[in-house]
């Protein structure tokens, strides 16, 4: 019988969390398997800390262990602090969604006159997208606003503004100029004054590579060494480029000052709840279709409850059940290269696992699958994946072309996946008019989760790997 759904929330407040062996098992053993040299922890139930340990090593020279006064790079959480300040400055009348970005820059491309700040918010404005972004940029170990801004001028549009989504660096980087042309002060002194020192979070701070920042953890990542056959193996990571301006990845934070920032969202300050549902309700293109994105906040679902996070490629997730009241926060120091040349820490996933193992009736088991038409189509759409074809009559036209452009690496990937064994039904609902499909598909040798959105049209719109 599913309980309603005040019960359940009440009832993961009321009961205690698992045996704290088992969820610190479950960290020690994930961590074994992604190499990740440290993890920081924060599980909070309706704003209240419950939860807050560290694990593992924040520097491995010198044997430093993490603890939950530890410092990491939160990279891409940032967006979501870059989009609550906007929000801010709508409650305030400085700001509407529907203003065009081109009032707040000196001398915008044509390209960019037609863009919305709504659209920056949601990744639906057609600019440059991540890893193509900045093109024109020579990197220094100072970068000034002036540069950023004139090599994001520079780079080729994606799409025309809300035709297509697609994750952009630059769009919450100019959401930062409009924040300080509208303030009239810096970046970070906006952060500072709205959000970090109301909630006293005196851990967090912007980047600032000139300044020693107490605690802080160094970064690492995996990669493969030719030397000893291929074998991957922890390696420094060095980010020591200075950027004036950051608002889409340079916030440093612990998982305490972010158990803050969680409490924080149950209240009217510093947002109030009807702008935090703007900020979670899923982007909209031209056309009228959705995607699972809001203002720096990724959008999901698990059995009917509400799912809410971000990641970072620095290895960092924050995962909110909204009805539940539940919130799990990792942060690791594994992080990746843009470039896929390494791999970092897979936060998101132990996020999600840590969430089942507190909330059961979040967990995933196979379901009766209804639509078989779709599963099949799922295995065939894989099937020439695999092999770097698309059929394009399987998807949009806006996924084909997204799927196009990485057509590589998607087959690379696919290829190291193996031949798919089983495509099982984890999940399905429907959301912003369309259907969308949770599945596990397996290999012989590894297994991961896709969500899959139709249209009404019958084709895929979305299909990416969850974990």
């Amino acid at each position: 019988m599913k309980l309603p759904g005040i019960l359940v929330a009440l009832l993961l407040f009321l009961a205690p969390l698992p045996v704290a062996d088992e969820v610190d098992a479950y960290i020690q053993a994930e961590m074994k398997t992604q190499q990740i040299p440290g993890l920081a922890l924060a599980v909070a139930r309706h704003g209240r800390l419950v939860k807050v340990q560290g694990y593992g090593v924040a520097d491995l020279d010198n044997d430093v262990p993490v603890t939950p006064d530890t410092v990491f790079e939160l990279a891409s959480i940032t967006k979501q602090f870059t989009a609550s300040l906007i929000m801010m400055l709508v409650e305030d009348q400085k700001l509407r969604l529907d203003d065009k970005l081109s009032s707040f820059l000196v001398d915008p491309p044509d390209a960019w006159k037609a863009i919305t700040i709504y659209q920056l918010l949601t990744h639906t404005a057609g600019l440059a997208p991540l890893g193509d972004d900045f093109k024109s940029m020579v990197w220094r170990t100072s970068v000034s606003t002036a540069d950023l801004y004139a090599a994001a001028r520079n780079d080729p549009m994606g799409s025309a503004p809300g035709a297509a989504w697609s994750y952009s660096d630059v769009g919450y980087f100019l959401l930062g100029m409009v924040i300080e042309k509208v303030t009239g002060q810096r970046y970070q002194d906006v952060l500072s004054q709205r959000i970090l020192e109301p909630l006293n979070m005196t851990s967090s701070r912007m980047l600032d590579h000139l300044r020693p920042l107490k605690h802080l953890a160094k970064g690492y990542t995996v990669r493969a060494d030719p030397a000893a056959n291929g074998a991957r193996s922890v390696v420094n990571i060095r980010r020591v480029v200075n950027v004036e301006l950051a608002p889409h990845y340079g916030l440093f934070s612990t998982v305490k000052d972010l158990a803050k920032w969680d409490a924080a969202l149950y209240t009217e300050k510093p947002l109030k709840q009807a702008s935090l549902e703007q900020m979670w309700t899923p982007a909209r293109m031209n056309n009228g279709s959705a995607r699972p994105y809001g203002f720096g906040w990724e959008l999901s679902q698990k059995h009917g409850h509400k799912v809410v996070g971000h990641s970072g490629l620095t290895g960092t997730y924050i995962l909110r059940v909204r009805d539940m009241g539940l919130t799990v926060i990792v942060l690791t120091n594994l992080g990746a290269w843009t470039g896929g040349r390494s791999t970092g820490a897979n936060a998101r996933k132990i996020a999600a696992d840590i969430a089942e193992l507190l909330g059961p009736e979040l967990k995933r088991e196979p379901m009766s699958d209804r639509d078989p038409e779709v599963t099949s189509k799922v295995r065939a759409l894989v099937g020439g994946l695999r092999e770097g074809a698309l059929d394009r009559s399987l998807v949009s036209p806006e996924l084909a072309k997204a799927l196009s452009a990485e057509m590589d690496g998607i087959r690379r990937y696919f290829t190291r996946f193996g031949t798919v064994e089983s495509v099982v039904l984890l999940d399905r609902f429907d959301n912003a008019g369309e259907r969308v499909f949770v599945y596990r598909l397996a290999s012989s040798s590894t297994s991961r989760i896709f969500e899959v959105r139709v249209g009404p049209g019958g084709t895929f719109t979305y299909f990416e790997p969850e974990d």
